[in-house]
């Protein structure tokens, strides 16, 4: 797909680049920004509907002080040196404003890593003695399951390209006075989202008697929960009212690589901010995709439209659904949304699918 920065205005209606940006006749030389409304499918006040949803623009935050973007001098097991980075000690491991740095080049570009916060503060996961340094980045244990404990194990090394993102959080759903979102005392009352990670789910909802994010179970204060670009949450809306959240940042304009587990459940984000397809989500050209004639024997992804969840599986040819007979390829991803891989069987660890950039932006 080839669009220029008015074509990409046009084919997607909830996305706009500002106006200053948007010149079919010149050459792009930043990256574009712009915003995306998501929408999710209302409960019916006593009956929740989902919504697989994940954020599609990225964040860039013009506050760091060093670089954001650059070449990696070196690599240790668990963390990227840039010997003339210049950050400030700790600035990018702040808990409640997390972020995540991207590999640009070699084996494993498109690879995001969230970076160690600086303490496991309100549901942040991080340690005190990770704090980043002014050439050092640790990377979240998070993330470090998901390269078996060693960045070398997925390609990462001196001389690859990096750019640093700021990271959303559970904040970026707000309150119920600030987005609509139904609150409550207890996770019965209240709009759950659930977050997978490393293919362990987790309930969260807004509790209003402590005006926090909090963990269902064991309860816990998790406003600083990091929603990395990767992977979508599933929103389950009890009220019902509508309920829209804008995405502003930045446009991807860089192939991207997820880490999807061999066993179990992955989120996966629908990430470019363009309307895609299953087919488009080249999640069949996963490594040991085991593919079959029915959903029973094969590996499976949900897609959840208008609060409705569908079973696919792919046939070597094309995504079925049973018991129909004719092609799903065509199944619409809407921007914003996201998908769950379901891996059978009991293989550990975690494949890499590479998700190449699905427009050109000139």
């Amino acid at each position: 797909m080839n669009l220029n920065r008015l074509s990409l205005l046009s084919l997607v209606a909830s996305f706009a680049l500002p106006q200053t940006s948007i010149n079919a006749q010149t050459t792009v030389t930043t990256d574009p920004v712009g915003f995306t409304t998501i929408t999710v499918t209302p409960g019916t006040g006593t009956a929740r509907r989902q919504t697989m949803m994940s954020i599609p623009l990225l964040d860039v935050d013009s506050s760091v002080s060093g670089l954001t973007t650059g070449t990696i001098s070196a690599v240790t097991s668990n963390s990227i040196v840039v010997t003339n980075a210049g950050w400030t000690p700790g600035e990018l491991s702040r808990p409640a404003s997390p972020f995540v740095v991207q590999i640009t080049s070699g084996p494993a570009a498109g690879r995001f890593f969230l970076v160690a916060s600086s303490a496991a503060t309100n549901g942040s996961s991080g340690n005190a003695a990770l704090a980043n340094t002014a050439t050092n980045l640790f990377i979240s244990s998070i993330d470090m399951t998901t390269v078996t404990n060693n960045l070398a194990n997925v390609g990462v090394a001196a001389g690859n390209g990096f750019k640093l993102f700021a990271c959303d959080t559970l904040s970026w759903f707000g309150s119920p006075a600030t987005t609509g979102i139904r609150g409550g005392s207890n996770p019965v009352s209240a709009d759950n989202i659930v977050v997978t990670v490393n293919g362990t789910p987790v309930t969260y909802f807004f509790n209003t008697t402590t005006s926090n994010w909090t963990r269902s179970s064991p309860p816990s204060v998790a406003n600083n929960v990091a929603l990395s670009p990767n992977y979508g949450v599933t929103y389950s809306r009890l009220d019902s009212n509508n309920l829209s959240f804008v995405s502003t940042g930045q446009v991807p304009v860089l192939s991207n690589a997820v880490a999807v587990k061999n066993s179990g459940p992955t989120m996966l984000s629908s990430y470019w901010p363009t309307t895609n397809t299953l087919r488009g989500l080249g999640i069949q050209n996963l490594p040991g995709w085991v593919v079959g004639t029915n959903q029973t024997a094969t590996d499976n992804v949900v897609v959840v439209a208008n609060g409705t969840a569908t079973t696919y599986y792919y046939n070597g040819t094309n995504w079925r659904r049973f018991p129909l007979p004719a092609s799903q390829d065509n199944v619409a991803i809407p921007i914003g949304s996201a998908v769950q891989i379901i891996k059978k069987g009991s293989a550990p660890g975690y494949s890499t699918l590479a998700r190449p950039v699905p427009y050109s932006l000139n």
